[in-house]
């Protein structure tokens, strides 16, 4: 025998309290009568009650006691050993995630799936032991196994559904490892907007059932958008965006496109039932220095589900490249090089040079002023040498040559035309030698002559330009900001690196002393776990679709997380089919029923009570 609430044993000091009401004397209200003849009894019985004489009527006073101690044993709940070892066990998952949002006539899938759960939860008992999953990103335990419908009900009332979607396949391999160490009769019910055919678990066989919620419903969802800066305008950007039709019948609305809070561009939409649709917003302005670079997409269509209806993508703004000029003076590069936003740029002589300055810049640019102990092999940082580089061979040079080979599809030459360029002379470079250090090409040639050489030497970049830019008609073109602004980005590391895109429910690792901060404004750091249900020690999970900021010793940087699930976004299936009732575990059945001991516990003292309240009527207990 088990008692399953031990706290009741307290009670008992009551015990006393009972047998002292039943001897406390009885005080007789003094009247004036006129005989004492038919009195003398009630003087005698007066005179038997004196405070802690011999009780007259035991059996009245072992009648509440008995009573007393029944109500107490039920209070206790016992119930069979047998029973909690071999007992039911039921393995509930709560299906929330993005989909159960969907709006349905009587409030949302997740209010219905809240309210099935309830009807099994209000089987649990010492017999029926039920633990309680939830299914968003991952699989959760919300509850383990226990019969406290209450507590089972104060877990599910803490189930909210989330945007994340998850695999539902995880949550019943979860469930099994549950109900692994359980005997006695195992099952699991799935509560979800999706009727499955599954009869038994697929691992162990334990039988399997689906209560599916909600109705087929029509939506319209943003499955894409990502943003990237054209290649012939650094400053500016075009936004690419997806949009696709899951309902039965066309839908119509429009779609707003909005930077940092501010209203970018709307296009109106009208697709076709299943249709996907991309369009490409261009001429987006790159943020500055101290913007955010939120980049917002709003669908305005009447749908069931909103979580898809907005998507967010980061736009960064271009790192501000450090550039160290040493030159004797060069108007055409000077002018070029301030103008230019993404650079910030620094004049030195060249007998004002020296090596440890080059390692604060992201590139030097040496205009016909290499220096006498340069080393090819070891550059201190990225350079560009103008007009005299480490390639010459020390021959008599070009006069006049033309530009007859080039690799357009390197990066330094993008988007760059230097058809008809002029040069008055150009020295004669080679490339250096095939099994030396780094790794070396020409993307500029005059026949077999190499103009331009570029490559990568000891994790540093270093490109080198045959000819001074001012013995030709080069800064005359459009061509001379293009080629610069290739030449130092490329130098510098290729750019901008693309934001990483953050799926809601994957895990973020932090480093050391890394948090992140959510809207509203919530920290979660590596060294505090605020709220286990959505961070590991070392891993944040965003469960909500939106900006975050991710911050650390070197600064901060915005991430956005979207669902972005076509499974999730699809309501066409029609989930309403054969919506079971709950399913009434088997138990083992114990004597007299297989009712718990304290439902007879209880059944006997309020039988007990019913007696003495005929014993007492008929004066034979006191």
């Amino acid at each position: 025998m088990t008692f399953l609430n031990t706290w009741a044993i307290g009670f008992t000091a009551l015990a006393p309290v009972i047998v002292l009401l039943y001897l406390l004397k009885l005080k007789r209200r003094p009247l004036p009568v006129s005989t004492l003849l038919f009195w003398q009894r009630v003087l005698q019985e007066n005179r038997q009650r004196a405070f802690f004489q011999k009780l007259r009527q035991l059996l009245s006073l072992l009648l509440h006691l008995l009573i007393f101690a029944l109500l107490l044993g039920a209070l206790a709940r016992p119930t069979w050993d047998r029973l909690v070892r071999e007992g039911a066990s039921t393995v509930l998952i709560v299906d929330a995630r993005a989909r159960m949002q969907a709006r349905e006539a009587g409030g949302t899938r997740m209010d219905a799936a809240r309210e099935r759960a309830a009807g099994y939860l209000r089987q649990a008992d010492a017999r029926r032991q039920m633990a309680l999953l939830t299914l968003d990103s991952g699989p959760r335990v919300a509850a383990a196994f226990t019969d406290d419908e209450r507590a089972l009900r104060a877990a599910l009332d803490g189930v909210i559904a989330t945007d994340a979607a998850g695999d539902l396949a995880a949550a019943i391999g979860l469930a099994e490892d549950l109900l692994a160490s359980r005997l006695g009769e195992k099952q699991i019910v799935v509560i979800t907007d999706r009727a499955g055919s599954a009869a038994a678990s697929p691992r162990t066989g334990t039988p399997l059932h689906f209560v599916p919620v909600g109705t087929e419903r029509e939506n319209v969802a943003i499955t894409r958008l990502a943003a990237r800066p054209l290649l012939n305008s650094p400053q500016t950007s075009e936004v690419l965006l997806e949009v696709q039709n899951f309902g039965r019948q066309p839908a119509r609305g429009q779609v707003e496109v909005s930077f940092d809070g501010r209203l970018l561009d709307v296009k109106p939409l009208a697709l076709a039932p299943g249709e996907k649709r991309r369009e490409i917003f261009p001429s987006v302005p790159r943020p500055g220095a101290t913007a955010r670079g939120w980049l917002t997409a709003r669908l305005d269509t009447a749908d069931a589900l909103a979580v898809d209806d907005t998507a967010y993508a980061m736009l960064p703004a271009p790192p501000r490249r450090r550039v160290l000029l040493v030159s004797a003076g060069n108007f055409f590069l000077e002018k070029l090089l301030g103008a230019d936003q993404s650079v910030a740029f620094e004049l030195i002589a060249p007998d004002g040079y020296r090596a440890e300055l080059a390692a604060k810049f992201d590139v030097v640019i040496f205009d016909r002023a290499l220096p006498a102990d340069f080393a090819l092999a070891a550059p201190v940082s990225p350079v560009l040498c103008l007009g005299q580089t480490p390639f010459e061979t020390g021959g008599a040079g070009l006069e006049q040559p033309l530009l007859t080979d080039l690799q357009a599809e390197h990066p330094v030459l993008r988007l760059v035309s230097l058809q008809n360029v002029t040069v008055v002379r150009a020295r004669t470079l080679a490339l250096p030698a095939a099994g030396g250090p780094g790794r070396w090409t020409a993307p500029i040639r005059s026949f077999e002559n190499p103009l331009l050489i570029v490559g990568e030497v000891g994790g540093k970049r270093v490109a080198g330009l045959g000819f001074d830019v001012a013995e030709s008609d080069l800064p005359l073109r459009i061509a001379f900001p293009l080629l610069i602004s290739n030449l130092v980005q490329w130098l510098a590391g290729d750019g901008v690196a693309a934001p990483r895109a953050l799926a809601v429910g994957e895990a973020l690792a932090l480093g050391p002393g890394e948090s992140v901060w959510t809207e509203p404004q919530r920290k979660f750091t590596r060294e505090v776990q605020p709220d286990a249900a959505q961070m590991a020690r070392e891993f944040f999970v965003p469960l909500r679709a939106g900006f975050y900021l991710q911050q650390g010793e070197k600064g901060g940087s915005w991430l956005a997380a979207n669902t972005f699930s076509e499974a999730e976004s699809d309501l066409r299936q029609d989930a309403a089919a054969a919506v079971s009732a709950p399913v009434s575990p088997k138990v083992p059945v114990a004597a007299l029923g297989g009712w718990p001991p304290w439902i007879y516990l209880a059944s006997a003292a309020f039988a007990l009570f019913t007696v003495e309240w005929w014993l007492f009527h008929r004066r034979r207990t006191e």
